[in-house]
């Protein structure tokens, strides 16, 4: 996709009559959805979005990767597909990035999905970000041993070998100096989750789905209550047994939740 930054995208089922924008978390790439559009029929187009700094989409200079930032991005992209009253669904990051987009354009999209978002933050958790984005960026010798570096943050969930060995691949390109790094910006460590996401959810004004991984650190059971209870338009979903990478996780059980809710919203 042409313009500044340059922005890459997948897309599965183009002739679908509905659209599904997807943005992916921090550290992750638009291949993460892979699996959970197996899972979703063909009348579903799907628009898997590499959020700046990101994949295989530009890196910025000088850095900018707050939510504000990252909704500009998503509405030029809407507005490049065609995309006007998607749904959007976000994992983590994304899902925080799809809130700012929709509060400032109640408009331009019919409902959001935030999967497994942090709702609130603390002090320590934003100077563990802004230590992340401090540490230096690795070039591995070769793919072999950079697959073997990958980790996911946090380091949990029940998902099998082979997929994260995939999500792993996709996540690597040469760097220039020579060997293989990972296709993402330190600096896309914010440092905070950059808005106020309480407050965000509770001036929502389209559908919002809220869904909770069951064994998340991320998302608490406590801050997911608080938010239902702040807005009529919010609706809550849990799937037990699933840490905070539900899109790898449990594609299957995410999926299926996602078009009930497409099919409600209409």
């Amino acid at each position: 996709m042409p313009g500044s930054p340059r922005l890459h995208y997948l897309e599965w089922n183009p002739a679908g009559a509905k659209t599904l924008v997807l943005l992916h978390g921090v550290t992750a790439n638009a291949w993460w959805w892979e699996d959970f559009a197996r899972h979703l029929p063909a009348n579903l187009r799907l628009l898997a979005l590499d959020q700046r700094g990101h994949g295989d989409s530009e890196w910025v200079r000088p850095p900018a990767y707050s939510p504000a930032d990252y909704a500009r991005d998503v509405e030029r992209f809407i507005d490049f597909c065609g995309a006007r009253g998607a749904v959007i669904v976000g994992h983590s990051q994304g899902g925080i990035n799809a809130l700012a987009f929709i509060h400032d354009r109640p408009a331009a999209a019919r409902a959001v999905v935030a999967v497994d978002i942090a709702l609130t933050s603390t002090a320590r958790r934003d100077r563990f970000l802004v230590r992340l984005k401090n540490l230096p960026v690795v070039a591995y010798p070769d793919a072999e041993i950079a697959k073997a570096r990958f980790r996911l943050m946090p380091r949990e969930g029940d998902i099998p070998a082979e997929v994260l060995a995939r999500v792993a691949q996709r996540s690597l390109a040469q760097a220039a100096s020579g060997g293989y790094m990972f296709k993402f910006d330190r600096d896309s460590f914010y440092g905070s989750d950059g808005i106020n996401v309480l407050e965000t959810i509770a001036a929502v004004r389209v559908p919002l789905l809220l869904v909770r991984g069951g064994r998340s650190r991320i998302m608490t059971a406590e801050a997911a209550n608080r938010a239902v209870q702040s807005n009529p338009m919010v609706r809550l979903a849990v799937i037990e047994d699933c840490h905070h990478h539900v899109i790898i996780e449990r594609p299957a059980a995410l999926a299926a939740l996602v078009e009930d809710f497409v099919c409600e919203v209409g």
